[in-house]
């Protein structure tokens, strides 16, 4: 979605620089995309793994729903590496925000500074996912 926006964002179609709400319009549409291509796919996993499950292991329905409410389930694990990836995630919002500031400061257009913005959350989430498949690979130790 980073892509199709950055492309959009650069194109000749892309909204004037000095219509801040014609942006803020753009970037919520990319927002509402996101967010509905993510629950398209949370749907289409699902499908795909109960699918799975009955054939694969032969189980019935109630067979794939214990399953799967037992793969949902979080352990201490699985704490520890989402307070772990959120904090670095946040980290990286705090310094765009910062970030962002300072152009202001040094007089960067505000269009430019949204979008320095909407960047440092965009990867804020992919750090924050980055580091959370590491440390699910690696594991983490308490203390």
């Amino acid at each position: 979605m980073l892509f199709v926006y950055v492309v959009y964002a650069s194109g000749s179609n892309a909204p004037d620089q000095d219509d801040l709400s014609e942006w803020a319009v753009t970037i919520l549409k990319f927002i509402l995309g996101a967010v509905i291509a993510m629950i398209v796919a949370q749907i289409m996993y699902t499908i795909v793994l109960s699918a799975k499950l009955s054939v694969k292991e032969g189980k019935d329905d109630k067979g794939v729903e214990r399953e799967i409410a037992s793969l949902a389930k979080e352990d201490e694990m699985d704490k520890q590496i989402g307070m772990r990836s959120e904090r670095a995630g946040y980290i990286c919002v705090g310094i765009g925000f910062m970030a962002t500031l300072l152009a202001l400061v040094f007089d960067t257009s505000a269009v430019t500074a949204l979008n320095m913005m909407f960047g440092a959350f965009l990867i804020g989430a992919i750090i924050e996912g980055s580091i959370s498949v590491y440390l699910y690979e690696r594991g983490v130790r308490n203390g």
